[in-house]
């Protein structure tokens, strides 16, 4: 059960996991000093001013019926792997426009959508097989209807190459596959979309078997593309060698991708996080980046934050489950105090104890641009000891 601990601007939970989050702005606080953190060479004269105000508290450690698809206005994805293009397109109105969703669609299904007298924003194919027959309707239908956002989950595609085509007629902006067997080819196809003229500006490829060439393809698409805004890649089967092959190819430039999830991955060998550091060295436009369950370490944790200190850009950064120690919480603190961009640290589902929760939560206190710090499900076994430090910083009314 959680408990929230809040002042008028911002609120903490504790769960009963012994772990804390928080979200809201930060009212500026004045705090007595403290003990300086380790430094870093790259610091700033800023950053070590902030530093002083941190304590050293850690050693570097549907059913079918006479009706097969409904109106309704969805969000894209699940809640846990959706993009953030609602936070990159925040301010768009959507009012008054209208979804569709297709249970086991047929022809005749289709068929029956163009007699909705409104356009329809986004349509959603959900556990349907998709034949060349179907597909090509489909084109015609995205042009008249003026559909915006087109989701594929849990579907059987007939013939990539075809859908590709016709996808490439249309003006879709959002494109969606869960759950689907997109594979290598259906990979190497959508690739291709992102260097025609589909303003495409946001994609997910939740969970579709794609491996080392489609996510290859997809790095050296990226490298011409002018529109994405949105990638998630989360729970693919490509490995080390695949995420490699991506994180070089998109070093190489692309100015446009401002949210990247590689949750449930396998990008957190060594080699991997050093081409994300490169990116993040040379990126100007990723402003999410999600990291969570990839196996990234404490080491990773630390190339990370310290390739942070020369990014801008970057403002919310999700390193949930992967079993992080203290010596991660360290190593966030110090950049916190170091940078202003970061609005958004996800450390949830590791293993921090008391005192990598209380590093953070100073250090959230002092940095004014954190707006939300979830710290939740960790190994903390001191749930009072961190009730009253939030108390003490003067966080709750």
């Amino acid at each position: 059960m959680k408990k929230n601990y809040s002042s008028s601007e911002r609120v903490y939970s504790l769960d009963s996991s012994h772990g804390l989050t928080s979200s809201g702005s930060i009212s500026e606080i004045e705090h007595p000093a403290r003990p300086r953190l380790p430094h870093r060479k790259t610091a700033s004269r800023r950053g070590a001013e902030n530093r002083n105000k941190l304590p050293a508290l850690l050693n570097s450690s549907d059913q079918r019926g006479k009706s097969r698809f409904r109106y309704s206005i969805s969000n894209i994805g699940t809640p846990e792997e959706h993009s953030s293009e609602e936070e990159i397109n925040a301010g768009e109105d959507e009012d008054n426009k209208k979804g569709v969703v297709l249970m086991q669609a047929t022809l005749e299904d289709v068929h029956s959508l163009y007699k909705v007298q409104d356009p329809i924003f986004e349509l959603r194919f959900a556990d349907s097989g998709l034949t060349s027959d179907l597909i090509h309707l489909l084109g015609d239908l995205c042009n008249e209807k003026q559909i915006v956002r087109l989701i594929f989950e849990d579907c059987e595609l007939e013939d990539w190459e075809l859908l590709s085509k016709v996808i490439n007629q249309t003006k879709i902006s959002h494109l969606g596959f869960h759950c689907c067997n997109v594979g290598e080819e259906g990979g190497v196809r959508i690739s291709q979309l992102l260097t025609s003229t589909v303003p495409i500006t946001s994609l997910d490829l939740v969970q579709c078997r794609i491996a080392c060439a489609g996510v290859a393809a997809l790095g050296v698409a990226l490298m011409q593309n002018t529109t994405l805004k949105s990638l998630n890649l989360s729970k693919n089967t490509f490995k080390e060698k695949g995420a490699v092959l991506f994180f070089r190819a998109l070093k190489g430039g692309n100015s446009t991708l401002q949210f990247l999830s590689l949750a449930s991955t396998c990008c957190g060998s060594t080699e991997v996080v050093m081409m994300i550091v490169g990116l993040l060295l040379r990126n100007t436009s990723l402003s999410h980046l999600n990291l969570n369950n990839t196996g990234i370490t404490d080491d990773g944790v630390t190339l990370i934050a310290e390739s942070l200190v020369h990014n801008t850009n970057l403002s919310s950064l999700c390193m949930s489950s992967n079993k992080l120690g203290d010596g991660s919480a360290h190593e966030i603190a110090v950049t916190l105090a170091d940078i202003n961009s970061l609005q958004h640290v996800d450390l949830s589902n590791n293993n921090l104890t008391s005192r990598g929760l209380h590093v953070l939560i100073q250090a959230s206190t002092v940095q004014n641009t954190i707006r939300r710090l979830n710290l939740t499900n960790n190994n903390s076994k001191h749930r009072t000891e961190l009730v009253k430090l939030v108390e003490d910083l003067a966080l709750v009314g």
